[in-house]
C-alpha cells in the first residue's frame, strides 16, 4: 500500500516538475486553449472522430475477446466498458486503474472468462494499437521520407528511427503468423532450465496468443486506421496555428511517435511527458510553441475520456436497482 502512494506520489510529482518547467521557460502557454473557442467546429470533429476512434478499438477488443467468449458481447457494452476504463485511466497514474475496472466488468458480461485470459486480451489489444502506430508512421515515412527531409532536414535522424522500429515490428510478426513454434520450444526449454512457473505462466499467455492469431489480423489493419483517426484530431486542433509552418504529411511521420509517450505510465493521459516530448517533436519542423500544441489535444482527449462517467455511474445506477 504504502509503496503504491509512494510510486504515485512520484508519477504526479514527476507531471508537475515537467509541467513547471515547460510554463516558466515560456514553451507552454496557456493562452493557446483560448483560441479553441475560435474553432467550434474543429474542436466538434475532433471529438466527433475521438468517439468513432473508441468505437473501432472497442470492435478490435470485441474481436479479440469473442475468440474465447462463450455468449454474445454486445459491442456497446464492450463500447461503454473501453470508457470507463479511459475515465479511470485518465484520472489516475499509469492506466493499470482502467485495466483492473475493464476485467470486472468483462467477466460479468461472460463469467467463463478468466482473468488472465482478460488482462492478456488487454495486453494483446494493447500491442495491436502500439504496432498500428509503429506501423503507420513506418509507411508514411518509406512514402514522404525524401519529402520530409527536404522540408525538414532536422527530422531525419527520427525518420531512420521510424525504419528501425517497423523493421522489428514486421519480423515479430512474421514470427508470430508463421514461426510460432519457435518461441514455444524456446519457452519449453527455458522452463525446464530455470523459474520454471513463470516460463510456464509465459508458456500458456502464448498459447492464447497463437490460438487467436487468425484475428489479429484485421485486428493490425483495424489499429492502422485508428492511429490514422488519431492523428487527424491532433491535426484538426492544430492546424490554425501550424497550418503555414509544417505539412500533414509532416505531422504525421512524428505525431504517433509522441502519442507513444502517452502509453507510459507515468501520469494520467501522459500529463506533463507527453507535453515534453511534443515540445521536442515540434522543434524537428521549427516549431517552438509545441507543448501548447501538444496542450489543445491533451485537453480534448481528457474531456472525452472524463465523460466515460457517464457510462460508468450509469451502469452502476442499474447495477444497483
Amino acid at each position: 500500500m504504502l509503496k503504491t502512494v509512494f510510486v504515485n506520489t512520484l508519477k504526479i510529482l514527476v507531471a508537475v516538475a515537467l509541467l513547471y518547467w515547460l510554463i516558466t521557460s515560456g514553451k507552454l502557454d496557456f493562452r493557446l486553449l483560448a483560441k479553441l473557442q475560435d474553432h467550434p467546429f474543429t474542436v466538434l470533429a475532433a471529438i466527433l472522430l475521438s468517439m468513432i476512434n473508441l468505437g473501432l478499438i472497442s470492435v478490435r477488443w470485441e474481436k479479440i475477446l469473442c475468440s474465447r467468449s462463450q455468449v454474445h458481447l454486445p459491442i456497446t457494452g464492450v463500447m461503454k466498458i473501453n470508457w470507463i476504463g479511459q475515465f479511470f485511466s485518465s484520472v489516475l497514474p499509469g492506466s493499470v486503474s482502467g485495466d483492473l475496472i475493464k476485467i470486472l466488468y468483462v467477466q460479468k458480461f461472460d463469467s467463463s472468462f478468466s482473468k488472465r485470459f482478460i488482462f492478456a486480451s488487454i495486453l494483446i489489444d494493447r500491442v495491436m494499437g502500439l504496432s498500428g502506430l509503429i506501423l503507420l508512421v513506418g509507411m508514411s515515412s518509406l512514402i514522404f521520407g525524401e519529402r520530409i527531409s527536404a522540408n525538414a532536414p532536422a527530422m531525419v535522424p527520427l525518420l531512420r528511427i521510424n525504419y528501425v522500429l517497423t523493421g522489428i515490428v514486421l519480423l515479430a510478426y512474421s514470427i508470430f503468423f508463421f514461426f510460432h513454434q519457435i518461441i514455444r520450444s524456446v519457452l519449453r526449454h527455458f522452463e525446464k532450465v530455470a523459474f520454471p512457473t513463470l516460463f510456464k505462466k509465459l508458456g500458456e499467455l502464448w498459447e492464447d496468443l497463437v490460438l487467436i492469431r487468425s484475428k489479429m489480423a484485421a485486428a493490425v489493419a483495424l489499429s492502422i486506421v485508428v492511429q490514422f483517426i488519431g492523428v487527424l484530431v491532433f491535426w484538426f486542433l492544430i492546424y490554425p496555428y501550424v497550418g503555414d509552418k509544417m505539412t500533414f504529411v509532416q505531422a504525421l511521420a512524428f505525431i504517433p511517435i509522441g502519442l507513444m509517450a502517452l502509453a507510459l505510465p507515468v501520469a494520467p493521459s501522459g500529463l506533463g511527458v507527453g507535453h515534453a516530448i511534443f515540445q521536442k517533436l515540434f522543434e524537428l519542423s521549427g516549431i517552438t510553441n509545441g507543448a501548447s500544441l501538444f496542450n489543445l489535444y491533451f485537453v480534448v482527449a481528457l474531456a472525452v475520456n472524463i465523460l466515460g462517467v457517464v457510462p460508468y455511474l450509469t451502469t452502476k445506477a442499474k447495477s444497483q436497482g
